[in-house]
């Protein structure tokens, strides 16, 4: 046709355009960012629409949020859809190439913003006389009538066409967001192409083990690569622990290999991405128990890009049994026999895609579908990433009613190019009339709405097929037309009548035959007046629909009315509601997996998880703390400290971590802050499709930093009496009063107690009291030593010594000399390892200038990799001690053994700075506990003198493998078992024990 989009202005509304990129700098025009706050270093300027850039983000601003990227790439996305110039070797080229292309950056950071940014980019595109505004953005609300949907109206009638993404919350009725949900711009849902997928006959080896599986799929393979070309007949297979995440790879080698993984916890792409950058060639991803598709393969095709390698997508039973048999074996191997290639059929509506009606109109959305599935498109390139801003594969495949909406909007600057004197209700019709119907036995009115669109048909027609609606905003009604022919509520025994009107503008007579697709079978149909009508102008065609007096509510009654005719075929979608629809579940679980955290970065429960699941889509969801202990506490006296975080559109299945991370906003700004130690609920407030506030939480979750302090320690006739601090006792009273909780405090905070007189050893464990009182049975007459070691549920540990004389009714910090006891013999001066034979490991001097981590914001625990040693002595000299005593509060040092290790923060180093060398010596062992046996030692030189240090005043972490969560920690010199409950994290695989104690330790069976 020749037609690009030629001086038509079209405003993309979304992240903001790398409008660096080579294919859109020469087409983009200027723009505006509307984007503020503190999650940003320093303000934009207003005319700088560029991408949330990851230097950007202040320290205190995580990397991720709810599974998104603190930087942008949606934008530049939608914007190359539109149009991308063709400077490029993939084949990417916008639908209206020669378009004057504007953005307007309405969401920031994680892709996320607020409606007032979104209606204030509206307003100022059609000041700004956009003859084409995209908004591949929305909410999770089915509702006609809010903010964003009304703004989309509005600048519908005043003459710019307003094309909105529905949403990706399908299959389910009723989960298009707004604006999409207005009734009077252009929804748009998302249908698939038709994709090319490598299949291959494989055998999966290891051992004993052997299994053939037949015509395996590859559920993502490299951009423009076919995997036979970049896979060997047989290759290595390494069985990846866990689910793929980036430390599950830690001690493994990769390279030029296949990596295994389960199914589970992250996305598909992300495990095949830390695949890649471990450089595994390859990739075997295996279902999970309770996946889709098992115990078979998944059955998913996640598409290609330059960021993936070939994944073959495997049954549970099959991969469960390969992984099991690696682990026996030691090895494994995967052997391709041969491979083929299949082109998939399109033209389907995508899973994924919102569904209509909106509410409380029973409107049909989408109005129109388009390609939204594995669309390649351009994305930015950040000098933070890429220093040589290196565009050549700065394109990618992404998924979604948002890349569906550009492809309309395209089109819809073709359609103006060629029919400048159309209004937006010409180009709404336009589109929807000429639409290609999808296979309406699967996809009925409210999936693809009038269908899939045709760019050549909606940019050429000679004929308009309109429907007269009403739409009323604030009060005010306005008339308009449309495409489709919503008849909306119909009480049974009432009638209702729309008038379907005839454009024709071919300059001709035109016979326009109609015939009445029934897609509903419930007895009740659509009547046309007219069968045929002929006009050389304008005609017109009434249509009725009878609710007879019986039917049941609920009833729905839809199809297609089709016009066909010599100058070409259209149709118009219909739709009634019989009564009343009802309503469905909210919020169906709100749930913590741990009740107990303390989030003091020392690396043990400093967080949990919430697990929150919907049982429809909702707006929005608030997630809080409440404050259990003082219900008028908070910025507004109601007991609510702060917000967790503020879920736009949230999935149906949420996992939120809860770190003890809170934000309130003050004057119009969020403040970040900490929840203070106590006891709360974590409160769900939502609003959901039927604009209903629902409201749900969990609790108490105590939020505990701080170990059990003893505040009193005195004799009293012979007898020592403690009085003790501690949350799970002070909470009590107020719980109980307030809510009636009650508990024994012993159930949450343990203390175990050591005596010794010199010449004999009692042990055993204390009570709490509810007044906050500890005591213990055992006992000497004589003066003794006492040890007691506290540990609580939040993972908080602290231990205390005295010296006890009871005859004297005296009690002293520290362990003194013992009446009548000898003074010790001075320890001769310890060499590394000489306590039991020499120590055969390396020395190895560390230098902390060489680990820039220590000294950037961002990650907080640093790890010098030491695992090519099983024992090693690292020296510590005093340029050393001195600058890692200055490291920030959050850092941590971990000198790791592979799995196994210590590690210290700067409070421990502040306490060894006064030494001119330290050795911190670390030697693993084989045992017979569940681990190795990791054996701890410090050794300090002052002036040429050499002491074991025993202990530290402050913890320090020594991190043990454990294959299970269950387990306890052996103290080897003391033969003390420390309890690991609460000690084992998920993600490393390890136990984290936190411990004063230099020692030796192994895993065993609780």
């Amino acid at each position: 046709m020749g037609e690009k989009g030629s001086g038509v202005k079209v405003g993309v509304l979304d992240t903001g355009i790398d409008y660096n990129h080579p294919d859109l700098k020469d087409v983009y025009k200027g723009g505006r960012n509307y984007v503020e706050g503190n999650e940003y270093k320093s303000p934009r300027a207003a005319d700088d629409p560029y991408e949330t850039n990851p230097d950007e983000r202040p320290d205190n601003v995580p990397e991720e949020r709810n599974g998104s990227e603190y930087w942008t790439t949606h934008g530049t996305h939608v914007a190359g859809t539109i149009a991308a110039q063709g400077n490029n070797e993939h084949g990417v080229v916008g639908v209206a190439p020669n378009v004057q292309l504007y953005a307007y950056r309405v969401l920031g950071a994680y892709g996320s913003g607020y409606t007032n940014w979104i209606v204030s980019g509206i307003e100022d595109a059609v000041k700004d006389g956009m003859d084409v505004i995209n908004l591949s953005l929305g909410n999770g609300s089915p509702e006609e009538a809010q903010a964003n949907s009304f703004a989309v109206n509005n600048a519908m009638l005043l003459g710019t066409v307003a094309v909105s993404a529905t949403g990706n919350s399908g299959p389910n009725r009723s989960t298009v967001g707004g604006p999409a949900s207005g009734a009077i711009g252009i929804g748009v849902g998302n249908t698939t192409l038709p994709e090319l997928k490598y299949y291959a006959n494989v055998t999966l080896e290891s051992g004993d083990y052997k299994k053939e599986l037949k015509d395996v799929l590859f559920m993502t393979y490299t951009m423009n690569e076919n995997p036979a070309d970049q896979l060997s007949d047989t290759e290595e297979v390494v069985a990846v622990p866990n689910v793929g995440k980036v430390e599950d790879f830690k001690g493994l080698d990769v390279k030029d290999k296949v990596a295994l993984i389960q199914r589970g916890d992250i996305p598909f792409v992300e495990k095949v991405q830390n695949a890649k950058e471990q450089g595994a060639k390859g990739v075997i991803i295996y279902n999970s128990e309770s996946g889709s598709g098992a115990p078979g393969p998944t059955g998913l095709f996640l598409g290609k890009s330059f960021h993936y390698v070939p994944t073959l997508d495997v049954g549970y039973t099959d991969g469960k049994e390969f992984k099991e048999a690696i682990d026996k074996n030691k090895e494994g191997k995967v052997t391709f026999h041969s491979f083929k290639d299949e082109v998939s059929g399109g033209d389907k509506m995508n899973d994924s895609s919102s569904r209509g009606p909106s509410k409380p109109n029973f409107d049909i959305k989408p109005d129109v579908s388009a390609p939204g599935t594995n669309i390649l498109s351009t994305v930015p390139v950040f000098k933070a990433f890429d220093e040589n801003m290196d565009y050549t594969y700065a394109f990618a495949e992404y998924t979604g009613t948002s890349m569906a909406t550009p492809h309309v909007a395209g089109i819809a600057a073709l359609i103006l190019e060629l029919n400048p004197d159309y209004t937006p209700f010409d180009v709404k019709s336009a589109l929807s009339n000429t639409a290609k119907l999808l296979d309406t036995s699967t996809f009925d009115v409210f999936d693809q709405g009038a269908g899939l669109v045709q760019p050549y048909r909606a940019s050429t027609t000679d004929s308009l097929l309109k429907v007269n609606h009403e739409t009323e905003m604030d009060g005010t009604v306005h008339e308009h037309t449309r495409g489709t022919m919503s008849f909306g509520k119909i009480q049974s025994g009432e009638s209702k009548t729309k008038e379907l009107f005839i454009e024709n503008n071919s300059g001709s007579s035109v016979n326009y035959n109609i015939e009445i697709e029934m897609l509903s079978d419930v007895g009740i149909d659509l009547k046309a007046s007219e069968t045929s009508v002929s006009t050389a102008d304008n005609a017109s065609v009434e249509f009725t629909i009878d609710a007879p007096e019986d039917t049941p509510d609920g009833t729905e009654v839809q199809g297609y009315i089709h016009v066909k005719s010599d100058h070409g075929d259209y149709s118009v979608p219909f739709a009634a509601l019989i009564g009343d629809d009802a309503g469905g579940e909210s919020i169906k679980k709100v749930e913590l997996q741990d009740l107990h955290i303390s989030p003091n970065d020392d690396g043990v429960q400093d967080e949990t998880v919430l697990d929150l699941e919907f049982g429809q889509p909702q707006s929005y969801a608030l997630v809080s703390y409440f404050n259990l202990l003082d219900p008028k506490s908070g910025p507004d006296n109601d007991g609510y400290e702060g917000t967790i975080d503020f879920l736009f559109l949230p999935e149906l299945k949420n996992q939120l971590p809860i770190t003890g991370d809170m934000y309130n906003i003050v004057d119009e700004k969020r403040v970040p802050g900490k929840i203070d130690d106590g006891v709360y609920t974590v409160d769900v407030l939502s609003i959901d499709g039927q604009s209903q506030l629902n409201s749900e939480f969990d609790g108490p979750l105590f939020v505990k930093r701080k170990a059990t302090e003893i505040t009193e320690a005195k004799v009293v006739d012979g007898n020592l009496d403690l009085t003790v601090d501690d949350l799970y006792i002070n909470a009590l009273p107020k719980l109980k009063e307030l809510y009636g909780l009650d508990y024994d405090p012993n159930l949450f905070v343990k203390g175990k107690v050591k005596l010794s007189n010199g010449e004999e050893e009692l042990t055993g464990n204390g009570q709490f009291t509810k007044e906050g009182k500890f005591n213990f049975d055992q006992k000497f007459d004589t003066a003794y030593h006492l040890t007691i070691d506290f540990a609580d549920a939040a993972g908080n540990s602290k231990t205390y010594e005295y010296t006890v004389n009871p005859a004297e009714n005296d009690v002293k910090e520290g362990h003194h000399e013992l009446p009548n006891e000898p003074a010790p013999e001075p320890d001769p001066e310890p060499e590394p390892g000489d306590d039991e034979g020499e120590f055969e490991g390396e020395v190895v001097s560390f230098d902390p200038n060489n680990y820039d981590e220590l000294f950037v914001n961002g990650r907080s625990d640093v790890v010098a990799d030491l695992s090519e040693y099983n024992s090693v002595a690292v020296e510590l000299d005093s340029n050393a001690l001195n600058t890692l005593s200055k490291l920030k509060k959050n850092k941590s040092l971990t000198f790791d053994l592979g799995s196994y290790g210590v590690k210290f923060n700067v409070d421990n180093f502040n306490e060894l700075k006064g030494y001119d060398n330290v050795y911190v010596v670390l030697e693993r062992f084989e045992s017979d506990g569940l681990s190795d046996q990791l054996k701890v030692k410090l050794i300090g030189e002052s002036n040429g003198a050499a002491e074991e240090v025993s202990q530290l005043n402050s913890n320090f972490v020594v991190l043990l493998e454990s294959p299970k969560q269950k387990v306890n920690v052996l103290n080897v010199n003391s033969g003390e078992q420390l309890k690991g409950n609460g000690l084992f994290n998920k993600k490393s695989g390890q136990l984290e024990l936190k411990t004063k104690e230099f020692s030796a330790y192994v895993v065993v069976e609780q």
